[in-house]
C-alpha cells in the first residue's frame, strides 16, 4: 500500500513501523517529538480566501480581502497563469493582460506596499491586469466596480520586490482546507504500525514573516533546537511559553487565521509564540511573526508538554560569536556582503552586526560586522536556577535574552580595581526582590545584581577579591543578588581601562 511521510511517496507492506518507512526514505525523526498520522478518509473540502501564485522567481500566497468581486475572482485567476510582467516601477509591479468579466470604475487606488488590485485598463474588462504594490501610491487603475484594493501579500513579499520584466506567473492555485471527521487525524510515534494508507507529518514548516523581523528572532531563539515545546492548548491555538519577557515593539499585526504563527507583544505571555488552528480576530497584542507552510496536523492532536519537531525559513544567520573570517565565509555562502568594523582582523570575535535580525540583514543583502579581540570578549555562567528572576533580568538588560552575546556599560570602577560596576535598569529591577543571596563571603569572580531592597536596585556589578562584607555592587549581603560568574578572561575585565562597553557571552 503507499503512504506518504512529509510529502514523499512510497509502497510498504502491511504492519511496517513509520520508524522503518522513515529510515527508507532517509528523513530522520526527531527523538521526543510527536508524530501526526491522518487517515486517507474523505473529507469535507473548503475553499479559501487564500491562493498560492507560482511565478518565475518563486511562490508567494495571496489573501482576496474584497468580497464583493471573490466570485469573480474564483471564475477569473486562472487566466493570469502564463502572463507576463506587462510593466514595472518603483510603486508596483503589474501582470496581464487579461480578459474578464469585470465592470470597471473610474476609481482612483491608494494601493500600498504588497497590497494588490486589479486595473481594467482603459475602462476596458479587455485589458484586466494584476497590480502588486511595492510603496504607498495613489493611482487611477480603474478597478472593479466597489474593490479599490483587492487582498494582500501574506507570505514570500520579498518577491514583489525582486520581480522584473521577463519573470510570470507559471501557475495560481487556490487553498484547500479539508475538514475531515473526527479520528482521522492523531498522534503517533516511530513505532506506529501501518495498516492502511495513511499520511505521516514528521515537521512543523514555518515560514517568517518578513515584516516582522524582531518576532522572528524571537521564533528562531524559541526553536532554536529545531524544537517547539507546547505549554498551552485551547481550542483556537497551542503556545509555547518559554520566552518570559517585557513588551516588544509592535510589528505586523493581523486577522489571525489558522496556521499562522504569531508573538504577544504585550500584557500577559508577552514573548510566547503561538500556533492558531482557528481564526481569531486581530489584536494589537499579537504580532504576526509568520505561517505555517507543512505540518499543521502536529499542532491540531498536539498536547501539553508535546514536542514538536519545527523547520523555521528562512534559516537563522546568526554572526555573533564568530571569527570575521568565520562571518564573512557565511555571508558569502548566502550571497550577503560583508563590512568590518571595531578589531576587522580575521580573528576578532564578532559582537554586534548591523542589521540585528535576520529577515532585516537577508533583504538588506549586506552585514556590518564590529569585532574585538578575543581576550575582551567576557564569558560568563549564569545561576539561573539559584535566581531566575534576577539572571531574567541581566539577560534582558544584556541582549542575551535573544543574541548570543551581550554587552554591558561601565558605571564604575574602585581605585584598587577590587570590583567595577554597570549600569542597571531602576524601572525593569522595581519588582527585582531577594534571591540566592549571600551568606558568608563572595569570591573573585562573582557577579551579583542590586536588589529592590537597596536603592540603586538593577546595579550590577563583579567582585575582583573576596569580601565577607560587601557583595559584587558594594552593596551589604541583604541587599545582594547572586546571579552568575566570571569563567573566562576575568583579566579583561580588570583590564577595561577607560573603555565604557563590555562584551560579554553566555558559556553553558
Amino acid at each position: 500500500m503507499r503512504v506518504s511521510i512529509d510529502g514523499k511517496q512510497v509502497e510498504v507492506e502491511p504492519s511496517t513501523t513509520i520508524g522503518s518507512v522513515a529510515k527508507t526514505l532517509g528523513i530522520e525523526l526527531a527523538t521526543g517529538c510527536i508524530l501526526a498520522v491522518k487517515k486517507e478518509v474523505e473529507g469535507e473540502k473548503v475553499q479559501t480566501n487564500l491562493y498560492e501564485v507560482y511565478t518565475s522567481k518563486g511562490k508567494m500566497v495571496i489573501r482576496i480581502e474584497c468580497e464583493k468581486i471573490l466570485d469573480g475572482w474564483r471564475k477569473t485567476f486562472k487566466k493570469f497563469e502564463g502572463t507576463g510582467i506587462r510593466w514595472v516601477t518603483r510603486d508596483a509591479v503589474v501582470f496581464g493582460p487579461i480578459v474578464s468579466d469585470f465592470e470597471p470604475s473610474r476609481e482612483s487606488v491608494e494601493l500600498r506596499q504588497y497590497e494588490i488590485t486589479l486595473s481594467l485598463g482603459g475602462y476596458s474588462s479587455d485589458n484586466t491586469h494584476l497590480v502588486f504594490g511595492r510603496r504607498l501610491h495613489s493611482s487611477l487603475y480603474a478597478p472593479p466596480k466597489g474593490c479599490g484594493v483587492l487582498g494582500r501579500v501574506v507570505y514570500g513579499r520579498h518577491l514583489v520586490d525582486e520581480l522584473k520584466m521577463g519573470d510570470r506567473i507559471v501557475k495560481v492555485e487556490p487553498v484547500i482546507e479539508i475538514k475531515t471527521g473526527e479520528g482521522a487525524v492523531f498522534k503517533a510515534d516511530r513505532g506506529y504500525q501501518i495498516k492502511e494508507p495513511v499520511q505521516i507529518f514528521t515537521k512543523l514548516g514555518i515560514e517568517l514573516d518578513g515584516a516582522s523581523p524582531l518576532s522572528g528572532e524571537l521564533v528562531y531563539k524559541v526553536t532554536g533546537n529545531d524544537m517547539l515545546t507546547i505549554d498551552r492548548i485551547t481550542s483556537r491555538f497551542v503556545a509555547c511559553d518559554s520566552m518570559s519577557m517585557g513588551a516588544l515593539a509592535s510589528e505586523r499585526q493581523e486577522r489571525r487565521s489558522r496556521g499562522i504563527v504569531t508573538v504577544r507583544n504585550s500584557g500577559a505571555n508577552s514573548g510566547s509564540v503561538y500556533v492558531y488552528l482557528k481564526e481569531a480576530a486581530l489584536t494589537l497584542a499579537h504580532n504576526i511573526a509568520g505561517r505555517v507552510m507543512e505540518g499543521m496536523e502536529l499542532a491540531d492532536v498536539t498536547e501539553n508538554g508535546d514536542r514538536i519537531s519545527v523547520k523555521v525559513s528562512p534559516q537563522m544567520l546568526s554572526l555573533l560569536g564568530r571569527t570575521q573570517k568565520d562571518s564573512g565565509e557565511l555571508l558569502k555562502s548566502r550571497g550577503i556582503k560583508q563590512k568590518r568594523s571595531g578589531d576587522s582582523s580575521d580573528s576578532a570575535i564578532v559582537v554586534e552586526q548591523d542589521p540585528p535580525t535576520t529577515l532585516e540583514l537577508l533583504a538588506k543583502g549586506e552585514a556590518t560586522c564590529f569585532g574585538v579581540k578575543p581576550s575582551e570578549l567576557i564569558g560568563i555562567r549564569l545561576f539561573g536556577k539559584e535566581a531566575p528572576n534576577s539572571v531574567r533580568y541581566f539577560r534582558r538588560l544584556t541582549g542575551l535574552e535573544l543574541r548570543k552575546t551581550g554587552k554591558m556599560t561601565v558605571y564604575f570602577t574602585t581605585p584598587k580595581s577590587e570590583m567595577i560596576l554597570f549600569k542597571g535598569d531602576e524601572v525593569m529591577a522595581k519588582e527585582l526582590l531577594p534571591e540566592n543571596v549571600p551568606e558568608r563571603k563572595v569570591g573573585a569572580n562573582i557577579l551579583g545584581v542590586t536588589n529592590a531592597v537597596k536603592k540603586f536596585a538593577g546595579m550590577v556589578g563583579v567582585r575582583f577579591t573576596e569580601s565577607a562584607e560587601f557583595g559584587p555592587t558594594a552593596e551589604k549581603f541583604e541587599g545582594t543578588n547572586i546571579i552568575g560568574e566570571v569563567v573566562a578572561n576575568l583579566e579583561g575585565v580588570k583590564k577595561l581601562g577607560g573603555k565604557k562597553t563590555v562584551y560579554i557571552a553566555e558559556v553553558k
